[in-house]
């Protein structure tokens, strides 16, 4: 039961506990991130993400792919200001909703998945060091490191892999040829090589391919190139789309330059067609093997993966003091052969079956990228603790960033990627891929201000809690009161007219309410046997005839996971310690939220002491004088009815009148 029941400001022994608890949780989190100086293999393994995702355009419906007059799936295409379009697919989850005979469905929610672009992402480099010295993995206590860094380079591979994939897959047959319309491209630019004479005004980047062949020489040239060099594009809806992970390198300080130890650039430029994506993985894993880059190789990854989130991105400037990979200034020479003979480190070993393991689970990798609110709400959860009332929220928040802000401050971007990873372990390697891109700057700044993303699909498949909506319920002794937050489940369930969508706000309302002072959808199925929850069934794709396919998804622990499971009241508290100033801002902006929408009719006489506070209702934030709001709510369980309320109240007292007489 909470301690705030019926009062809105809970009391401050209250908020000194969520502090404290907060407080303990990420300080710790911290000490441990200090003592390791570098990422584990279980913290870079982005399949830890994968729960009941589907795969990517129905990608393993076998059956369904090899049809030959093949369903078109249903599309959608929305204008933007700037007068290009992006092209979206459209679905639905299938949620279940408890169990027995009562009228309480099934519950269907439509999505769109991000399927085009019309405009490439803009990479440069940023200016401060970020992962300049990349932390290998840390085992044993053992550290191995290297120095510099090849993230950029990596990202920028598996930007053209994964668009590359999405070209396959919307094909009839495995050739580009099969759609002339479905293809990818070279473009005309290409990076430069360290035979060319002519000399460059830009600072250099030298990146030794080894002894790659023509075809594979012709593929770095592409994709390192300024601005762009190849691009992976469809038609549909008359109009042309790009991948929603096609990216331009665009920098006015410095450009790529190639070396390989075989043939010059002059023998392969009019030759070589774009590899496919299992091809081009080949030669991005060539390269990871000469360079022992293996364990930076899902971090780049999952910085392709926050590219259909961002309109630009922010890389780490390329950088290393063995020869393989360097900054120069001109026309710099290297003499020296690249480090390649030595075993690699033992966490090194398998880096191969990594890469290919990764490659394997690209179609669900997509489907979470390109859920662009998906990736937001992904990241954002590691803040969420579903069992943190509303009004408790800033006492929640606030020891969080005074543990990250230090780290933040001192550009310190290995142990505050450790401190996230640690918080929320399933997605650690995502925290990695948006610090390198530099969207982890804009996540944490909304999360700091309390706005915390909510996306119930990309929690469900990746079997995490993301809003209290997804909790279990929690029947009350008695009968004759029922949990606020038990209260929205229900309302949300029956598909109310002003509660027939998700609440923004993930955290949870404070207390109860009385049965008699709750809508007559309430009342009616707070106590059937086997309760009512949200819980996540199934997902299909729409298809442009009407249907629905349904896609079994990959499917891995289905567990739900979260951090937290119960509020910890064993924190041991210095009672001679001075409560931390807590503003509250943020724990008034979630509670005139949530309970924004659970009374979006109105509000029972009961909880007057709730509606005439002043985080509920602000200043010039209510039209109506509180005498109007006063007589309005002046019976209990009064509300704002529609005509269609009436109508089930009517259908509902009839219902009872027909019982009564029956008994």
């Amino acid at each position: 039961m909470d301690e705030v029941e019926n009062e809105l400001r809970p009391s401050k022994a209250y908020i000194q506990r969520i502090y404290a608890r907060s407080s303990q949780r990420w300080s710790s989190h911290a000490r441990k991130s200090y003592l390791q100086s570098g990422f584990s293999p279980e913290s870079l393994r982005l399949r830890n993400m994968l729960g009941n995702v589907p795969s990517y355009l129905g990608d393993n419906l076998v059956a369904f792919r090899e049809q030959s007059n093949k369903p078109e799936f249903d599309l959608h295409t929305k204008a933007l200001s700037n007068g290009l379009s992006v092209l979206y697919v459209n679905g639905e989850s299938l949620w279940s909703v408890g169990e027995g005979d009562c009228d309480l469905k099934e519950k269907t929610m439509p999505n769109q998945l991000l399927l085009g672009v019309q405009k490439s992402i803009s990479c440069s480099f940023s200016g401060d060091d970020r992962f300049a010295n990349w932390p290998e993995f840390y085992e044993h206590h053992n550290t191995q490191s290297r120095d510099g860094n090849c993230l950029a380079i990596l990202a920028f591979a598996w930007s053209y892999i994964l668009s590359a994939r999405w070209v396959e897959m919307q094909q009839t047959s495995g050739t580009f040829a099969a759609q002339s319309n479905d293809r990818m491209v070279y473009l005309y630019h290409q990076a430069g090589w360290r035979d060319d004479t002519s000399e460059s005004l830009l600072d250099t980047i030298d990146v030794n391919l080894g002894d790659a062949s023509n075809d594979a020489a012709r593929w770095w040239a592409a994709i390192l190139a300024k601005d762009e060099g190849w691009r992976a594009e469809i038609k549909r809806n008359e109009s042309v789309y790009r991948s929603p992970w096609s990216s331009t390198f665009i920098s006015a300080d410095h450009q790529f330059r190639l070396r390989r130890a075989s043939t010059s650039r002059s023998s392969f430029v009019s030759i070589s067609s774009p590899p496919s994506s299992d091809v081009a993985l080949g030669y991005l894993t060539d390269f990871c093997l000469l360079h022992n880059a293996g364990s930076q190789c899902s971090a780049a990854l999952a910085a392709a993966l926050t590219f259909p989130s961002l309109t630009k991105a922010s890389l780490p400037l390329p950088s290393s003091h063995e020869p393989c990979v360097r900054t120069q200034i001109a026309t710099a020479d290297i003499s020296s052969p690249p480090r390649s003979s030595s075993s690699p480190p033992s966490g090194h070993v398998d880096e191969k079956d990594e890469i290919l393991q990764d490659f394997r689970l690209l179609p669900y990798y997509m489907t979470l990228s390109c859920s662009r609110r998906g990736i937001e709400s992904l990241l954002c959860n590691t803040f969420f603790d579903p069992h943190i009332p509303c009004n408790l929220v800033s006492a929640w928040i606030q020891p969080i960033f005074e543990v990250l802000d230090p780290l933040i401050a001192k550009k310190d971007y290995k142990v505050l990627a450790m401190v996230l990873g640690r918080q929320q372990p399933k997605v650690a390697v995502l925290w990695i891929g948006a610090i390198i891109t530099g969207m982890a700057r804009s996540i944490l700044q909304h999360c700091r201000n309390g706005f915390i993303a909510v996306e119930i699909h990309s929690a469900a498949w990746t079997n995490t809690i993301q809003t209290f909506m997804s909790l279990d319920p929690q029947p009350l002794p008695g009968c004759d009161r029922i949990y606020r937050s038990d209260e929205c489940r229900l309302l949300y369930l029956a598909g109310e007219e002003l509660n027939s969508r998700l609440p923004i706000c993930p955290w949870r309302p404070f207390g109860t309410t009385a049965l008699s002072d709750t809508d007559i959808c309430v009342r009616t199925h707070a106590h059937c046997a086997a309760g009512h929850y949200l819980r996540y069934a199934s997902w299909s794709w729409a298809l442009k005839n009407g249907a629905n396919v349904r896609d079994p998804s990959f499917c891995s622990d289905t567990t739900k996971q979260s951090v937290y499971t119960t509020v910890d009241d064993t924190i041991i508290l210095d009672t001679h310690k001075e409560t931390a100033l807590v503003p509250e801002t943020i724990s008034e902006m979630a509670t005139r939220s949530i309970f924004g929408w659970l009374r979006s009719y109105g509000w029972p006489a009961a909880e007057k002491v709730i509606y005439s506070h002043s985080w509920i209702i602000s200043e010039g934030s209510d039209d109506e004088s509180d005498d109007d709001l006063e007589d309005d709510l002046s019976d209990p369980g009064k509300v704002k009815y529609t005509s269609d309320k009436f109508e089930r109240i009517k259908s509902w007292l009839d219902q009872c009148a027909k019982e009564s007489e029956g008994a």
